[in-house]
């Protein structure tokens, strides 16, 4: 009974992770490319991106983690 609770609290362990790491990656990549390229949008876009990417990330993890 404990198992299945415990399987079901750290299904989406690996997608709040790549959120986190995915903005912190798309915060420090709007850094480096901010100073080549003049424009406040890089703010806008970069972190949210690198979200994007690090739930992408994170949610395939997680699929392959359950699939075992």
């Amino acid at each position: 009974m404990f198992e299945n609770n415990n399987n079901k609290n750290n299904k989406d362990y690996y997608l709040g992770l790549g959120i986190g790491f995915g903005l912190i990656g798309g915060t420090l990549f709007a850094t480096i490319l901010k100073m080549f390229i003049k424009s406040s949008l890089v703010w806008f876009f970069a972190p949210g991106l690198g979200m994007l990417v690090g739930m992408i990330i994170g949610i395939i993890i997680d699929a392959n983690k359950n699939k075992k």
